[in-house]
């Protein structure tokens, strides 16, 4: 009995490492007006946000990000419409972003993300197709089903910090008076 599963057991394992070998690679769409500088995916289930996703934003990419909107959420959130275009297509802001933010693609049942460092306004990207979100069998792109924003938040800083910078330039100041004293 025991021989007769273990043909079996090795088919179905080898299927589902081919299955693991084929998945996308998130580099497969690149971006015009910015590239971005790092991506990270494809990944299989959907998007929306959620506090893993930018917790795992912020391990990956380094910084605070805050969720702000998607595509295809309430007046197209932070964008001026959800992309009528299936495999490619333009992302357009309701205003220009600047510093360092990342994109989620979705689509089909996949996944995702570009991150992008403005050092000027942005008021769009144009990404070239979804082949590194979702293919199909025959390695067609899947059609985009939304796009999410998430910026990194600038940290505040902590009331301890003002107090050590205010102590350290009431000892500037300290040292300065006494040197000014002492070439008289």
């Amino acid at each position: 009995m025991k021989t007769l599963f273990a043909p079996l057991a090795v088919a179905i394992a080898g299927l589902a490492f081919a299955t693991t070998a084929a998945a996308e690679n998130c580099s497969n769409t690149t971006f015009t007006a910015l590239a971005s500088t790092a991506c990270a995916g494809s990944f299989g289930g959907n998007i929306n946000g959620s506090a893993s996703e930018t917790s795992y934003l912020n391990t990956r990419f380094g910084g605070t990000f805050t969720y702000a909107g998607a595509s295809d959420g309430p007046n197209n959130g932070p964008f001026t419409s959800n992309p009528q275009v299936p495999l490619n297509g333009t992302l357009t802001f309701d205003s220009p972003i600047l510093g360092n933010f990342v994109i989620g693609l979705m689509a089909a049942n996949n996944y995702s993300y570009y991150f992008f460092s403005a050092l000027s306004p942005t008021s769009f990207l144009t990404f070239s197709s979804t082949t590194g979100v979702a293919t199909n069998g025959r390695d067609m792109p899947q059609d985009l089903s939304h796009a999410n924003l998430y910026v990194m938040t600038r940290p505040v800083p902590e009331p301890e910090t003002y107090a050590l910078m205010m102590a350290g330039l009431a000892a500037l100041g300290f040292v300065s008076r006494r040197r000014r004293r002492a070439d008289r």
